[in-house]
């Protein structure tokens, strides 16, 4: 019927207008925003063993480990295990639980190490000591007692003191505060360390010099590198107070730490 051809014309006219303002509207529509791939921050793991070797451990995702051991690194794949996480690969077998782990060789043919390993635990719990008095690195061999009672204001042993307070907030790691023991107020760094100890030796003489006083007192530290090495380091403190003329104010008769010299261990 001509009604119906009508009809269906209308239909279509309007239907133009509709599908263009769509077409419109998808091409003002904002863009998706693209979605970035997910990236897992991998981070080493340090381990110092049994025998005193440092191991450094990455595990990428839940299949693999990296093992860092001195200057080479090994890849090894994980294997089946009744608890515990083990790896194996280049002839070794890895097999973390927790927090510890233990390091093995495979002999040729093994899928589990018949060999007992080392264990191995994180190097920030690893113990270290310092070299014995009168050895390399170590404090001078020094047998002279120490004075009995509180040490005098104004000697040497009181300038030990202020050394020794210097490391204990060092180690305690309240570094800002030790700052404020030293004439440059530098605050030291310990971001390399996972833990870090010092030995304070007895002073030596006081001596003068253009209105201030001078001390000396050696110094030994030790402790763990971060990665799991040991760190060992000796020299000295030398602190300078100002000398007892008149006018000089409490704070200036006090001592404090001038310069830190120690040199590393093999450096």
């Amino acid at each position: 019927m001509r009604y119906e051809g009508v009809m269906k014309l209308r239909l279509a006219v309007l239907s133009l207008p509709i599908l263009a303002l769509a077409a419109c509207s998808e091409a003002l529509a904002p863009a998706a925003p693209k979605t970035e791939p997910k990236t897992v921050a991998m981070t080493w793991v340090h381990y110092v063993c049994a025998d005193g070797r440092a191991v450094s451990a990455l595990y990428p995702d839940g299949e693999t480990a990296q093992l860092k051991l001195g200057e080479a690194t090994h890849l090894l794949r994980i294997a089946r295990s009744a608890s515990g996480a083990r790896y194996t690969g280049d002839a070794l077998q890895w097999w973390t639980k927790g927090d510890e782990a233990s390091l093995a060789p495979l002999a040729p043919g093994e899928d589990i190490a018949s060999a007992s390993g080392v264990a191995c635990g994180p190097a920030s719990r690893a113990p270290v000591s310092p070299p014995a008095p009168g050895t390399p690195g170590g404090l001078p061999d020094d047998r002279t007692p120490l004075a009995e009672g509180p040490a005098e204001p104004g000697g040497a042993q009181a300038a030990a003191s202020v050394v020794e307070t210097y490391y204990a907030l060092v180690e305690s790691g309240r570094t800002a505060e030790a700052a404020k023991l030293r004439r440059d107020g530098r605050e030291e760094d310990l971001k390399p360390f996972a833990r870090l100890h010092a030995q304070v030796g007895a002073p030596g003489r006081v001596e003068g010099a253009a209105g201030s006083l001078f001390v000396e007192v050696p110094v030994v530290l030790y402790g763990r590198y971060a990665t799991g090495g040991e760190y060992h380091a000796a020299g000295k403190a030398t602190l300078r107070r100002a000398n007892d003329v008149p006018g000089a104010t409490e704070a200036q008769r006090a001592w404090r730490i001038e310069t830190i010299e120690v040199a590393t261990a093999g450096a």
